[in-house]
């Protein structure tokens, strides 16, 4: 009794850790693969770890038209991925509950797919990615399957300056780092001169979230954005000094 209730605790602590490749965003209920094709991957940064979830939303059936109108509704049973290229080297992709090709994910459900990795000097650069496979659909009681390719999602690596390297007459901004972040990232920019900024963050729509004026100091200052202050989503901050404006992208990923 004792070694079968070992079993079973050892087989569901596995169960367990597995599921834990990926959290899907249950903000997304619509179907569809979220970052869509508009927002796109956020970029990754040299030395800094990345880390972004991809929520896919399938549904649970299509309508299509057999021979003529009007459609008929047809189940879809899984949507399998296969292939998965371009990731840039030493970064990973694995599903909500495998980690390794071939994914599959059931019509009706939610799940996702995690890209990690830390990017190396020299990676700098954009990295297409190629994402295909197979949906999986029954027809007249057939199981049938259409093939699917995805290639619009792309990773750009960059090589973020130093704060130490800011001089000069001009505003400054690095882009935050981490980007994207589930807790904290750190804004450090330059003022020619002791002056107030304005930090204005908006969202993807164009609705400001937050407008701020804030007291600089000559040189190298910082700024912090807490995760806890968005929802997820893409924003941009735009930092304003006398008349000079910079305005930056940045990914909240909870």
């Amino acid at each position: 009794m004792k070694k079968t209730l070992l079993s079973l605790i050892a087989i569901l602590a596995v169960n367990f850790a597995i599921a834990q490749n990926c959290t899907p965003d249950p903000q997304y209920t619509a179907p569809g693969v979220y970052p869509d094709s508009a927002t796109g991957l956020p970029p990754a940064y040299v030395g800094v770890p990345y880390d972004v979830t991809i929520t896919e939303v399938v549904p649970v059936d299509t309508c299509i038209v057999l021979i003529f109108p009007p459609c008929t509704v047809i189940p879809i049973d899984s949507v399998v991925i296969d292939n998965f290229t371009g990731l840039p080297a030493g970064f990973t992709v694995v599903a909500e509950n495998q980690s390794n090709l071939n994914f599959t994910f059931l019509g009706g459900t939610t799940s996702c797919m995690r890209i990690t990795g830390t990017a190396i000097a020299g990676q700098e650069g954009v990295y297409p990615l190629t994402v295909s496979g197979l949906s999986w659909a029954t027809v007249f009681s057939v199981p049938t399957s259409q093939p699917f390719s995805v290639n619009y999602y792309s990773i750009e690596i960059l090589n973020p300056s130093g704060i130490n390297s800011f001089t000069g007459e001009n505003l400054q901004v690095n882009q935050n780092t981490p980007n994207p972040f589930f807790n904290s990232s750190s804004i450090e920019y330059y003022l020619p001169t002791a002056e107030n900024v304005n930090i204005t963050i908006n969202d993807v729509v164009g609705k400001v979230i937050r407008n701020q004026k804030i007291s600089g100091k000559k040189g190298s200052n910082n700024y912090t954005l807490t995760a806890s202050d968005f929802s997820n989503g893409v924003y941009f901050f735009s930092l304003t000094y006398l008349n000079q404006t910079i305005t930056k992208k940045f990914v909240v990923n909870k």
